[in-house]
């Protein structure tokens, strides 16, 4: 059978000519596709690698998202999202050079996304502030309708010397939001500063009811009507303060964006805890939740979880899981203190008893334990050991009203008229707004 022929002549001149003229349009495009990106803008070069960051010794949900960060910016090097999402991930995890660089990298590639360089400028506020403070400015810039960036941009201006710029901020955005909070609350501490009392203490006042402002505000309304000379009023100010929780973040949308990257145990469980302080329960649950997937053994996740369900009133719940934490902490006061309060809740008063005296062991000077020993033993109709721990309360802490108004009660009750005045007076003249109290010391005199 005859094979197929392979010639073996050479291109004709013509057909080389050809190729060459193919060659050359080719060369000639890709010279023009070039000019035109040089034109129009467009980085050509592939921009740098991602930086090498070790991930040994790291929690294993920290590690992860590294790891995930890092492919998926290698995988897409001339995407801001990407770079940026790696810087975010990095500052969390406080790998601070590495972060910086990963967000100018976001921000050369997409200069007009303002995220970038306000990240950045976070990221650098504590340790720069002078570069920290322009890469706010900058971000402000790109997007000045953004009141929470601006009032971030007054509030670092006001805490590293810069008031008169902080102030105009604040000004700016209370024309586009006047109800907004924590820049009332940042003007009126300028106010203070400047000496303008009186406007002061009218913007604190209009803060004092808000959850991202309320402590703040009370401080400083009792610092400023000392200044002014109204002791009562300072002092009244002064207490509400200390029984306040520590007020919530502000809203923060590029910030609070970037926070879903904080994964690391200590950063969930306090996201956990101002989520209960802010009585947002379900949220805090199941945030708690995902942290034990991550650290199953650990002790705190179900202390937390048992506070958060005290305070909703699952008690039974709540029990559950402060046995569980101190099966892992057995020393644990704080753990035999909400204990004993789901154990109050569930009317299981002798059980109670026994643990708050474990607790009392623990830590004598905790006036939780005596008071609610006191709760435990009045339900029992055990009224003198009442009083005594009632007394002992009020020995640790003698601006306790509600231990104040129930020792004054039994005293009556027990017929020491006088000593029962005299607790209830001082209960009163701590906590005025006490009817408990007030009624009482009606009653008796």
């Amino acid at each position: 059978m005859e094979k197929p022929s392979q010639s073996t002549s050479k291109p004709s001149p013509e057909a080389r000519s050809a190729g060459a003229g193919r060659w050359k349009v080719g060369v000639t495009l890709i010279l023009a596709l070039i000019a035109v990106g040089l034109v129009l803008g467009i980085p050509w070069r592939s921009g740098p690698a991602p930086p090498a960051i070790p991930t040994a010794g790291l929690e294993p949900a920290v590690a992860r998202l590294i790891e995930q960060s890092l492919a998926d910016t290698r995988a897409s090097p001339r995407s801001a999202t990407a770079w940026g999402k790696l810087g975010s991930v990095l500052m969390h995890g406080e790998f601070i050079e590495p972060s910086g660089e990963a967000f100018e990298e976001a921000e050369r590639l997409d200069p007009a996304e303002p995220r970038w360089p306000y990240l950045h400028g976070l990221l650098l506020l504590p340790i720069d502030p002078n570069a920290a403070l322009a890469r706010l400015e900058r971000a402000l810039m790109t997007a000045p309708q953004v009141q929470g960036a601006r009032w971030r941009l007054a509030q670092a201006q006001a805490e590293h010397g810069r008031g008169e710029e902080a102030g105009r901020h604040f000004e700016s955005v209370l024309r586009a939001e006047p109800d907004h909070a924590p820049a009332l609350l940042g003007l009126a501490r300028w106010r203070q500063s400047q000496g303008r009392l009186a406007e002061a203490t009218n913007l604190a006042a209009r803060c004092l009811a808000n959850p991202h402002t309320a402590r703040g505000a009370h401080l400083l309304m009792a610092t400023v009507l000392r200044a002014a000379g109204d002791a009562p009023a300072a002092a009244m100010f002064a207490r509400r303060f200390e029984d306040l929780p520590a007020d919530a973040p502000s809203p923060d949308l590029w910030w609070d964006e970037a926070l879903v990257y904080r994964v690391d145990r200590k950063s969930r469980l306090e996201a956990a805890s101002g989520l209960v302080d802010q009585r947002r329960f379900h949220e805090a649950l199941a945030l708690l939740a995902s942290a034990a997937k991550d650290y199953p053994d650990d002790d705190e996740i179900p202390y937390l979880e048992g506070w958060a369900l005290n305070q909703q009133q699952q008690f039974g719940p709540a029990e559950a899981a402060l046995r569980r934490h101190l099966q892992r902490s057995a020393s644990s006061p704080k753990g035999h203190a909400q204990l004993a309060v789901a154990l109050l809740g569930q009317r299981r008063y002798e059980e109670a008893i026994a643990v708050l005296e474990i607790g009392v062991r623990l830590k004598p000077t905790w006036r939780e334990f005596h008071s609610n020993l006191g709760f435990a033993c009045v339900h029992l109709a055990r009224f003198d050991d009442a009083i005594g721990h009632y007394r002992n309360a009020l020995a640790q802490d003698p601006n306790h009203g509600p231990s104040g108004t129930a020792l004054g009660e039994l005293l009556a009750r027990r017929g020491d008229l006088a000593e029962a005045r005299s607790v209830l007076r001082q209960t009163l003249a701590l906590n005025p707004s006490d009817s408990r109290a007030r009624s009482l010391l009606e009653s008796l005199e």
